[in-house]
């Protein structure tokens, strides 16, 4: 952090006459002091997957309680949220709060996006279509816009 205070001569001149004479100094509007405050913060960037179990399985339907995605982001400019997953999740869909997010065959998609600094959670459900497997792997990573 960086602090630097920057006075005007006049404002010294008038605390030196003030303090070397017994007669007070008349306030005259110049005596002014600019205190000058700036900081670097560093960007941080965080997310992860809370509360999900050790072990997924598939329901009836084909959706598998992932659990609750948390991000952080203190960067001025916004971030996103990127899931990575194995080509065997392709076909799937993510319903993030409710709503899908396809998977398709890159093997990466944005989730998630803000155009500023937040704090957030989302509900994550793997939607698999019926009669497959939820079997692959699936990471989030959050960027820094």
């Amino acid at each position: 952090m960086k602090l630097s205070m920057m006075a005007g001569a006049t404002a010294i001149a008038a605390a030196t006459v003030a303090a070397s004479t017994s007669a007070a100094v008349p306030a005259t509007g110049s005596n002014q002091a600019t205190i000058q405050i700036s900081a670097v913060v560093p960007v941080i960037c965080k997310t992860q997957l809370v509360g999900s179990p050790a072990t997924l399985t598939n329901t009836a339907n084909g959706a598998v309680q992932l659990g609750s995605l948390s991000e952080f982001c203190n960067n001025a400019r916004g971030y996103r949220v990127v899931a990575d997953y194995s080509a065997n999740l392709a076909n799937a869909k993510l319903l993030v709060d409710g709503v899908p997010v396809p998977l398709n065959k890159t093997g990466s998609t944005v989730v998630s996006q803000s155009n500023r600094a937040a704090i957030a959670s989302h509900d994550l459900v793997l939607q698999v279509p019926r009669g497959t497997a939820a079997n692959g792997n699936l990471s989030f990573r959050i960027e820094p816009l």
